[in-house]
């Protein structure tokens, strides 16, 4: 039998700086929370990935030719689904003019960028992207539950 569903549940919230030596933080800390939540080691490795990812680009992206501000993850359970929301305050980008990498073709011809948004999409069931000045840039994953709809 599968969770009652219910409205979605806010886990935790996490604010860090954004530099590189809190990514793992960042990362472990998703994965405490959603290992307290339930999910197998699958999905927990699966969301790990994406996460690390995600808040690599924010280091990364987010904030090059300015001071490293901060970026907040946020997990909430609910509806069947583990969402994970990574938000910064830093530039926007526009993902769909990041190339599709041609995962087949061999290293040299490849060009360079674009296999971390990759990965958050394989490894995620929904990635959407929000672009506000005021209220920051966020990144919304969310994994489905086995058995969950």
């Amino acid at each position: 039998m599968g969770r009652e569903e219910l409205p979605a549940r806010h886990l935790a919230k996490l604010r860090l700086r954004a530099v590189l030596e809190n990514v793992p933080v960042a990362t472990e800390c998703v994965a405490a929370i959603a290992r307290a939540a339930g999910l197998e080691d699958q999905l927990l490795y699966q969301i790990q990935l994406a996460v690390d990812e995600a808040c690599a680009n924010v280091v990364e992206h987010a904030y090059r030719d300015l001071d490293a501000g901060d970026m907040e993850l946020v997990c909430s359970l609910g509806d069947g689904t583990f969402t994970v929301r990574v938000r910064d305050w830093g530039h926007g980008f526009d993902p769909n003019g990041v190339e599709v990498p041609d995962v087949g073709a061999p290293l040299e011809e490849r060009s360079l960028g674009g296999l971390g948004l990759f990965l958050v999409r394989q490894m995620m069931d929904s990635v959407q992207f929000h672009f506000d000045a005021e209220r920051g840039n966020e990144l919304v994953m969310v994994k489905r539950l086995p058995g969950e709809g």
